[in-house]
């Protein structure tokens, strides 16, 4: 594990996947969730990202779990049965109000949904920088993927920014946090007045920068380092087979579920069976391939 954990603290091996096939795999990840609110499936869809997201950020990802993902759920599984009354099958009363069995499961449901969604965006939001965003999205629409990609770059820019300049104003005494309220709004509107002249600056000199090289000119061309390989193919494929076997399942009727007026789900059939073996196959395409990954730098190590 020595070798996995020394390979994973700097990129993912998802990270290298081309953005195509790694969108589609978000994509199919969020959808099945949120459209179809299986608890079979929700349970493998939320182990599946929350293995991935830890494998990802480590004890980060424990504290994002703990502090936040964890309560929103329990939150969420709490609030429904208090509230929706529905369901035929009545537990108890709580102050003249029905809890019914139908209601509790509803939540329960609702809260891993939220929680898997929440989770899988998380890794969405660590495996897609600016540069596979303009790569989607760049032929078809280039001019707001440019706009997307330069929001989302100046924005760790001007924090960046606002805290050099904080920090200047507090060596020559001017410190955000000191003193009376009135100094402290003086001190932190001259910090903003500081950020926006150096924003309105540097727009200037992007505008120049991009003139200069040429943007706006006809014909227009395009560049992107993401090529899609042979590993990308396989993994095309398996996705594939996982969004064929969802569609297919819940075409025949192998997955269902309903919550009201009564909860009934589809039987443990065999076709049910193969299709979860699928579906989980498909959605831990990541992890799996971080396991391969560190197999092989393994097998390379030894070889020196």
């Amino acid at each position: 594990m020595t070798a996995f954990r020394e390979k994973t603290a700097y990129t993912d091996a998802f990270d290298t996947v081309n953005p195509i096939a790694a969108f589609i795999f978000f994509a199919f990840a969020l959808a099945v969730p949120m459209l179809l609110l299986h608890p079979p499936m929700l349970a493998v869809s939320f182990l599946a990202a929350l293995s991935w997201h830890l494998l990802i950020r480590g004890k980060r990802a424990l504290g994002f779990l703990l502090k936040f993902v964890l309560p929103v759920m329990l939150l969420t599984a709490i609030i429904n049965p208090l509230f929706n009354h529905a369901g035929l099958t009545t537990l108890f009363y709580l102050k003249n109000n029905p809890i019914t069995l139908e209601a509790i499961l509803y939540g329960l449901s609702s809260a891993l949904m939220l929680g898997t969604v929440v989770t899988w965006f998380a890794c969405f939001n660590r495996i897609f920088t600016s540069d596979k965003l303009i790569y989607l999205t760049g032929r078809l629409a280039p001019s707001l993927s440019l706009v997307i990609s330069m929001a989302l770059r100046f924005v760790p820019l001007f924090t960046k920014q606002a805290k050099r300049i904080a920090l200047a104003n507090r060596a020559s005494g001017m410190a955000v946090s000191d003193g009376k309220i009135r100094d402290r709004v003086k001190n932190a509107l001259a910090v903003f007045s500081g950020l926006v002249t150096w924003a309105l600056e540097n727009s200037v000199t992007t505008a120049d920068s991009m003139r200069a090289r040429g943007y706006g000119l006809h014909p227009r061309s395009s560049f992107a380092l993401f090529r899609f390989d042979r590993r990308d193919l396989v993994i095309s494929l398996l996705l594939a087979l996982g969004i064929a076997a969802t569609g297919l399942a819940a075409g025949f009727g192998v997955i269902s579920v309903r919550f009201y007026p009564s909860f009934k789900m589809n039987a443990l059939s065999a076709p049910f069976i193969v299709f979860l073996l699928i579906y989980t196959l498909t959605l831990f395409i990541p992890f799996l391939l971080n396991l391969y990954e560190a197999h092989r730098w393994r097998l390379l190590r030894s070889k020196i």
